[in-house]
């Protein structure tokens, strides 16, 4: 089976020691709704991304495609999250497989020195 879950995060950066990050998340609107604790590093490839801890665990479960606008060039806005469950993968390569990219342990963000979000990027 496959489900698009939207980015409720899509226009949200995370400044962290002068470099900005994208953030996922299926259930927040803005990264100052859960604790900074509840946030992960997700690396994929050369990407680094900030995703909460509910939004990985669901993608952790599947194969995902990250999903973005055609108008954005480098380092795209995530829309979306393509999600397909072992079911339909039988005949598809493998997307994004987020198991093995799980850091031991969560962000920890300095909020008092470093944390600047900007919703307008």
């Amino acid at each position: 089976m496959s489900r698009v879950l939207p980015n409720k995060c899509f226009n949200t950066r995370i400044e962290i020691e002068g470099k900005a990050y994208r953030v996922i998340s299926f259930f927040h609107t803005h990264p100052s709704e859960i604790p900074e604790d509840q946030w992960v590093v997700f690396r994929y490839n050369k990407s680094v991304f900030l995703v909460d801890k509910v939004s990985f665990a669901i993608m952790a479960e599947c194969q995902c495609e990250l999903l973005t606008r055609e108008q954005d060039k480098s380092e795209p806005t995530i829309v979306s999250v393509k999600l397909d469950t072992a079911a339909t993968l039988q005949d598809k390569p493998a997307k994004l497989d987020t198991a093995a990219t799980l850091q031991d342990k969560p962000a920890k963000l300095d909020t008092a020195a470093t944390l600047q979000i900007n919703n307008n990027l």
